[in-house]
């Protein structure tokens, strides 16, 4: 059986009442890449337990820059149901050890859940910036050693000698990255997304994310001259926005000013 690729991403938050300083992941999202049927496999699972959390999702414009952010306050039981920020709350004593218990709790469900890839025949696991995974994986005691380990973000940095590291949203932009009725496509590849995953394949959750980077991976590998030059225009555009933004901000603040002579 041919080894396969595992492509993998989680979503995090803050447990609410901490200010964002601890953090646990609330779902893991992995496709699976099969080369010898270039065929796709989706799985996932999120963390449904009691625990109030914070989490920030990015607004970005039309080039993947961020522009804002949006806060959620909810109980993972219960995502749906948003509740009210309160910027005084923290946590007492004793919700504190009810966090730390939650917390072992998702890593016991981590491990299970990585266990339960074994049948696909893994042999290297890819990311879109690893720090935060790796980290949780070794939180959570999942042993990651006899798998080759990716990070696509650092990969792209390095092959194209860029300055600084470009975003998924960014990289879903250069590649063309859509949702076409039940397929995931990009500039030259599609594939089906099977029905109960569709409606979770999209940018921001865990399994979307997923699916995004296995894309950006294929054009990067398949397609590096054209990907560079859709890259390198890119990134044109991306810092002729931002010059033009701060010449903008500039010009405000000098009209701003009381004239002198």
């Amino acid at each position: 059986m041919t080894p396969s690729t595992a492509y993998m991403d989680m979503e995090f938050a803050g447990i609410y009442g901490t200010r964002q300083g601890i953090q646990i992941p609330i779902e893991i999202g992995v496709v699976i890449h099969s080369p010898q049927t270039d065929t796709l496999s989706f799985t996932g699972k999120t963390f449904n337990l009691d625990i109030n959390v914070e989490h920030w999702k990015n607004i970005t414009n039309d080039l993947g820059k961020r522009v804002n952010g949006h806060r959620r306050v909810f109980n993972l039981i219960n995502p749906g149901h948003s509740k009210n920020f309160d910027a005084k709350f923290h946590l007492d004593t004793q919700e504190r050890k009810k966090a730390r218990r939650v917390i072992a709790t998702v890593h016991k469900d981590l491990r299970e859940f990585m266990r339960s890839l074994n049948h696909y025949n893994i042999d290297t696991l890819v990311f879109f910036a690893r720090q935060r995974e790796m980290e949780t994986f070794k939180n959570s005691g999942v042993k990651t050693e006899d798998f080759l380990i990716r990070d696509l973000q650092d990969e792209i940095k390095t092959r194209f000698h860029l300055k600084e590291q470009v975003s998924l949203d960014r990289m879903s932009l250069v590649t063309g990255f859509r949702i076409a009725k039940s397929s995931a496509v990009s500039t030259h590849f599609s594939y089906t997304i099977p029905e109960k995953f569709r409606y979770r394949v999209k940018p921001h959750k865990a399994i979307g994310d997923a699916a995004r980077m296995f894309l950006v991976d294929q054009e990067f590998l398949r397609f590096p001259e054209e990907f560079g030059e859709l890259l390198k225009d890119h990134i044109s555009l991306y810092e002729g926005q931002k010059q033009a933004e701060s010449a903008s901000r500039v010009g405000e603040s000098g009209a701003s000013q009381p004239q002198t002579m």
